[in-house]
């Protein structure tokens, strides 16, 4: 195993307050030589091919890290013969999103795609193949997810058939996590990636000697003023999406995505928010239906955060709903969930929920 995956493994520390996880990172010594070699790498590379004020990189590599880590989930979705929003419970300590090497029917070259990954840059052991969803396999296998640094409503752009929920990982949490470049495991349950960019544990990190990473990040973008408008985006210290009327904004299949491994369960108070599309990712409306309501059940019951409903991935404004007694929520909720537990011969889309949304005043930017 990895020195500092062990690290990871063996440095955890119960916080009984919360009774959640922290970890004590202790970096190897060539994950910290790596970072401080390449961070000279990155210096050179913002100053003499991105062309940016040097004096800026640590306020746009700090900016980096205080992105938010989204966990993707299918709220629609199943986990062998269980139901993903079956898992939504209103448990303060019930661990989720699952460990995507727990989830019992995964395809033979889903399960050799994870196990080489977590075999060869974790050293974890081979998971065991599962043939129901048990949560003893939980705490053993990593949670993945993206580092949100385009602040995205959703987990992945539009463009990608995926997940259109996830969590939003606590900062409390970070210590936790692992970073690369390259989507290998996030959005596994809903595609079809076969391939594994690397599996050298000098290509990962953690949030705090990240910098080989980001070099390879910014090299990996095709184009170079796409990179600049990132950077001068990050700096910007957004709260919205990039806007489609910019070369990055579209350009968010160009942008390589910076993925995480979470180590250890992952339960409530781990969690700072959860995210929503309005449909479900093959576009049928989700607002309204039982998962939806187990997603705000668990959210706001469970987490004691709330839910930020969208309509695209890069929509910039969004709906905010973190009580059941919001009326003005309430005026558009009720008549979704009706939709969908009546028998009348009524029709309900997205547009009349945006369109709701908006009489009563619920959109905002942040």
């Amino acid at each position: 195993m990895p020195r500092w995956i062990e690290c990871i493994h063996s440095l955890l520390v119960r916080v009984s307050s919360k009774n959640q996880c922290l970890v004590v990172v202790l970096i190897p010594e060539h994950e910290t030589a790596s970072s401080t070699l390449r961070a000279t790498a990155i210096a050179n590379y913002w100053q003499n091919v991105l062309r940016q004020d040097p004096s800026k990189l640590v306020t746009f590599v700090s900016l980096i890290k205080s992105s938010p880590i989204l966990l993707p989930f299918d709220a629609n979705g199943t986990a062998g013969n269980t139901s993903i929003s079956s898992l939504l419970t209103n448990s303060s300590t019930a661990p989720f999103p699952p460990p995507l090497a727990c989830y019992p029917g995964l395809s033979q070259s889903q399960i050799q795609l994870i196990t080489n990954f977590e075999t060869s840059v974790f050293g974890l052991s081979p998971p065991t193949v599962q043939t129901s969803l048990n949560v003893s396999c939980f705490p053993n296998r990593p949670v993945y997810g993206v580092l949100n640094i385009l602040h995205l409503r959703l987990p992945f752009p539009d463009s990608q058939t995926r997940s259109k929920q996830a969590a939003i990982l606590s900062r409390d949490a970070s210590p936790r996590v692992v970073i690369y470049k390259g989507e290998v495991l996030s959005g596994l349950t809903n595609s079809s990636t076969s391939s594994i960019p690397t599996t050298d544990p000098r290509q990962f990190a953690t949030m705090h000697h990240m910098s080989h990473v980001l070099l390879d990040f910014f090299k990996a973008i095709p184009d170079i003023d796409v990179a600049t408008q990132l950077v001068g985006y990050v700096l910007s210290s957004p709260v919205t999406p990039p806007s489609n009327d910019t070369l990055l904004g579209q350009s968010l299949n160009t942008i390589p995505t910076l993925e995480v491994a979470v180590f250890g369960s992952v339960t409530p108070p781990d969690v700072a928010g959860v995210v929503s599309s309005f449909t479900t990712p093959s576009g049928d409306l989700f607002f309204g239906t039982d998962q939806s309501l187990a997603v705000r059940d668990w959210a706001i019951v469970a987490a004691q955060t709330g839910v930020t409903w969208t309509e695209f991935a890069n929509s910039p404004k969004v709906v905010d709903d973190g009580s059941f007694t919001d009326n003005a929520f309430n005026a558009v909720w009720n008549p979704a969930y009706l939709y969908f537990h009546s028998s009348a011969n009524a029709s309900v889309s997205v547009n009349n929920i945006t369109a709701g949304f908006a009489a009563v005043n619920k959109f905002t930017s942040t």
